[in-house]
Order: C-alpha cells, then sequence, then structure tokens
C-alpha cells in the first residue's frame, strides 16, 4: 500500500512540473550581436581597440549617441574631453549588453558614464511589452555598477521620437521613462531628462529644428544636450 501511494505521489508530481511552461526569454535582456553587419563589425574592433586604455569618460547607447563621433565630434571634445564613444546606429539592449561584456573594464577604468538605450527596441518590436526594455536597461546598469563600482553613471531618459504626442512608439518610450527614475541609487547611479530641450513650448511637439528627422539631433541638437548635462557629468564624482 505504501509503494503504491508513494508511486502515485511522484506520478503526481511529475506530471506537475511535466506541465509547467519554461518563462519565455525577455530579447532585451538576451545579449545579441550584430557580426554580420561589416560595418557594426568593423566599428565594433574599432572601439575594442580604444578600449585597451584608460578612458575616463565612456558615453553607452545607440545612433544617438554613436553621431556625436559623426556629426557633432568637436562638440563631443568640448563637452566630454577625449570620451570612449560606444553608441552603435541601430542597437537594442541586447546589443549592448552583449558589447559591454566584452570591454576589459578594468583597462577603461571610468570615472564617469553615460547611458541612453532602448528606442529602438521600441522602432524594431512595438508590440514588445515596454517592461522589458526597462529590464535591458536595468540589466545594462547593473552590469555597469558590477564593473565600475567607482564609476558615475548617469541614466537618461529616451529622447522623444514623432511629430507630437500622438506618435505610438513616443507613447511607448515614455511608458519606460516613467520608470527610469527607479534605477537611481542616491549614491552612483543618477537619472536625467533633457526631453524639454527638443519639444516646443506646447510640450508635446517635436522640434523639427532641432530633430529634423523626428528621431536624431543635428549638431545644434547635440549643443543643447551637452549644455543641459555637461557640467554635472563632468564634475569630478565624490567618494
Amino acid at each position: 500500500m505504501k509503494c503504491t501511494l508513494l508511486a502515485l505521489l511522484l506520478s503526481l508530481s511529475f506530471g506537475l512540473f511535466a506541465n509547467q511552461t519554461p518563462e519565455p526569454l525577455n530579447p532585451a535582456t538576451t545579449p545579441t550581436h550584430r557580426l554580420n553587419e561589416t560595418w557594426w563589425k568593423q566599428r565594433l574592433e574599432q572601439k575594442e581597440r580604444q578600449a585597451q586604455c584608460q578612458h575616463d569618460t565612456v558615453l553607452i547607447g545607440d545612433s544617438i549617441t554613436h553621431f556625436w563621433d559623426e556629426w557633432a565630434p568637436d562638440l563631443q571634445k568640448e563637452f566630454f574631453g577625449e570620451a570612449l564613444n560606444l553608441g552603435f546606429s541601430g542597437d537594442k539592449t541586447q546589443d549592448v549588453l552583449w558589447r559591454i561584456q566584452r570591454i576589459n573594464w578594468q583597462t577603461v577604468a571610468p570615472k564617469r558614464i553615460m547611458l541612453m538605450i532602448g528606442t529602438n527596441n521600441t522602432g524594431h518590436n512595438p508590440n514588445a511589452p515596454y517592461e522589458q526594455t526597462f529590464e535591458g536597461i536595468r540589466l545594462i546598469v547593473d552590469t555597469l555598477r558590477k564593473h565600475c563600482p567607482e564609476a558615475k553613471i548617469m541614466v537618461l531618459n529616451i529622447f522623444p521620437r514623432g511629430a507630437d504626442g500622438n506618435d505610438i512608439k513616443r507613447q511607448i518610450n515614455n511608458k519606460i521613462n516613467a520608470l527610469i527614475p527607479t534605477l537611481a541609487d542616491g549614491d552612483k547611479v543618477i537619472c536625467r531628462d533633457v526631453s524639454a530641450c527638443y519639444l516646443a513650448p506646447d510640450g508635446h511637439t517635436l522640434r523639427r529644428d532641432l530633430l529634423p528627422d523626428l528621431l536624431h539631433p543635428n549638431k545644434e541638437g547635440y549643443r543643447l544636450w551637452g549644455e543641459a548635462l555637461a557640467k554635472e557629468f563632468m564634475a569630478t564624482p565624490t567618494k
């Protein structure tokens, strides 16, 4: 009788576990690469060579960060000095996660890191839950904190996109942005929002004179970004 009861219990337990489905992966937190894209691979190789020495300042993100290098290199140097720009056009949170895990952060030893990422998660897959993208951002911050415990990390809200507040992708990004302040730890991680720089006085209409394609700042747009944040960002971190 005891054997029969034990067998029944084991059978029920096995059935319960067998019917459980595995937790679905969050694409935004699953590191991926784009090595099949020639330009991306070449930029990766270039940036990893640059990362073989120390840099006080590191910028991380997608094309909005990347284009400091191409559209406003003089302003980048003016505001951020000899920064290591790890912005890659088209990158999502999962691509950034893959890239930053390859960096020898002990060698780079940054004093400060600026991060903005997430608009391509929204742009490439607007049907994905916005919480997934936020978890990707959180994991990037956690990874940077692990490898660069003394660095000041400034996390930026995703810049506004689309013509006005009716733009669906902007609305998704706004939901992500509403969660970003929760990443601040009162010490090394601070969160900032410069969206107002790019909006008309109504607070909704995007200024095409600063973001002509409704997504990327032009040179004057980069100047406003630097003027808004560089003084605080570049200040010597307190111990």
